[in-house]
Order: C-alpha cells, then structure tokens, then sequence
C-alpha cells in the first residue's frame, strides 16, 4: 500500500520515539520533519530517479524541441522519433539551453502543431478503447496521430481508427475515465517521446515512491532529524540528562550511515549510448 506524506512523518515519528502523548509537547514539529523528508527524497531521486515518459509535439522544419514545461527535470536519458516503430528508435538529445533541446537526427519532422476535435470523447481508465459523439474521427485524424484529454497532461498515439465515433489507442489509457468536454479534446500532427529521470514527489494525495524507496525515506529523515535536534541540544541540560544529546547524536550519524548505504544499494546504473541519427 502506497504511504502517503503524513504516513511517512508518523512513521518517522515512532522511529524517534515522538508520538503524541496527551500532555506532553512533540519534539519535533511536522514542518520541521517535513523539511528533513523533503532533503532526503531529493537525494534518493539522484541515485534512484522517477522515470517518466513525456510527449512533445513537433515543429514543422525544427528538431528543436520546447522542454520548459516539464517540472522537476534531472535529466534526459533518450529521446524516440518517429514514434510508433518497433524495434523503437531512440535518438540522443542535444542540450542547446535550460529550456531547449535539439533531437540528434538527420530527420526533419515533416509536420508540427495542433488542434482541437469535433464532438466529445470519452476516456476509458486502463483501457486503449476511445469513443466519441459526434465525432469526425476519421476524417480529423490519422493513425499515428495523438489525442490528448482536455484536462490531462499526456498525449497517447492513435494505433487505429475503425469508425467516425471509434478508435484504438497504442497503449492503456492513465487518464479519469470520463467525457472530456464537447469539442475541445486536443490532437497533434506528430509528437517526441522524452524518457526522463525527474525528482520524486510526495504529497497528502500522492507519491511516486516504491515500498524500498520508502523505507529509505523513512530512515534518512529519522537520521537528519535526530541529528538536527542533538546539536539544538548540545548546550543544554535535558531530562535525559547530560550525555541526552551526545546519545541522540551517536543514534543519527549511525542510522545515517545506514541510510546513505541502502541508497547507494538503489543507485540506478548509468551507460552512455550513442543511438542512430538516421
């Protein structure tokens, strides 16, 4: 089951021993621990990165290609043009600035841009199955082409057209099963798949963490936060008397070894290739 933002903090919490007792103040605040979530799952996402395929539509006559949009970047690994071809044909991407890259081929995409179609169409959630009402599927669009929802982020190649109100996506739908509204469902001409390594998230709602992932998380944060509050204490006398903080300390610098050690475990291998232009 997939932990959640305030699953980790309270997990975070047992491992120091702060659960909340009647009467008695936390020792550390959930801002405070939030902060030390937050540096440990930038530091998991530079050994073990969130992989994500990004869609970007062509320029007619351009390899260059608009990456501003995409958030939480770390890096690029390859790029497929044209796509819908098996074997795929990944081609190196060429950095031109912070916002702009270029595709390393001697293609040059025959067709660029977009627009909207008529009628509404209905996404199915899991399924590669689209259908419309008062649709001009066949007319407005080509396989090869791709759609995406009005409010989604993610276009989705066409691999067939059977009628004006039916076609075939090339791979499940990840969108809200739903009818998008009448007449604004996007499509483009031909499009760029990006595979990236991005920053992974957590959220109330939401975690692109896997379960081993996780329990790194977990015991980073319970190490810097330890940390943390033992230098806070150093000069002052605590409950647990004198030797409190030092103890704290010694815990921290110990659970942090383990944790840098399991990320290191979960490093994600990295091979330069060189793909072909033509």
């Amino acid at each position: 089951m997939t932990k959640y933002l305030s699953v980790i903090r309270a997990t975070v919490r047992q491992i120091l021993k702060d659960e909340f007792v009647s009467g008695v103040d936390l020792e550390w605040e959930s801002d405070e621990l939030d902060i030390h979530i937050g540096i440990c799952l930038d530091e998991i996402s530079e050994y073990s990165p969130y992989m994500v395929k990004e869609v970007l539509t062509t320029i007619a006559n351009s390899r260059v290609l608009d990456i501003s949009s995409i958030t939480d970047l770390l890096d690029i690994e390859k790029l497929e043009y044209p796509t819908g071809y098996y074997p795929r044909k990944y081609r190196n991407s060429i950095d031109l600035d912070a916002d702009t890259i270029e595709i390393d081929t001697t293609l040059i995409p025959r067709a660029g841009g977009s627009g909207t179609l008529t009628g509404t169409v209905t996404f199915n959630n899991g399924s590669a199955a689209i259908t419309g009402s008062g649709t001009l599927f066949t007319t407005e669009l080509e396989v090869g082409y791709h759609i995406r929802k009005s409010t989604g982020t993610r276009w989705y190649r066409i691999y067939s057209i059977e009628s004006a109100t039916a076609l075939t996506l090339a791979e499940p739908c990840l969108e809200t099963t739903g009818a998008d509204t009448v007449d604004v469902t996007g499509y483009c001409y031909e499009a760029v798949y990006l595979y990236c390594e991005k920053v992974h998230s957590l959220t109330e709602s939401a975690s692109t963490l896997n379960p081993q992932l996780e329990r790194i998380l977990i015991q980073g944060a319970a190490a810097k936060a330890a940390i943390s509050k033992s230098r806070s204490l150093m000069n002052k006398v605590t409950v647990g008397g004198t030797r409190a903080a030092t103890d704290l300390q010694t815990w921290g610098v110990g659970q942090l070894a383990l944790y840098r050690a399991a990320i290191a475990k979960v490093a994600k291998s990295r091979t330069s290739r060189t793909y072909p232009k033509s």
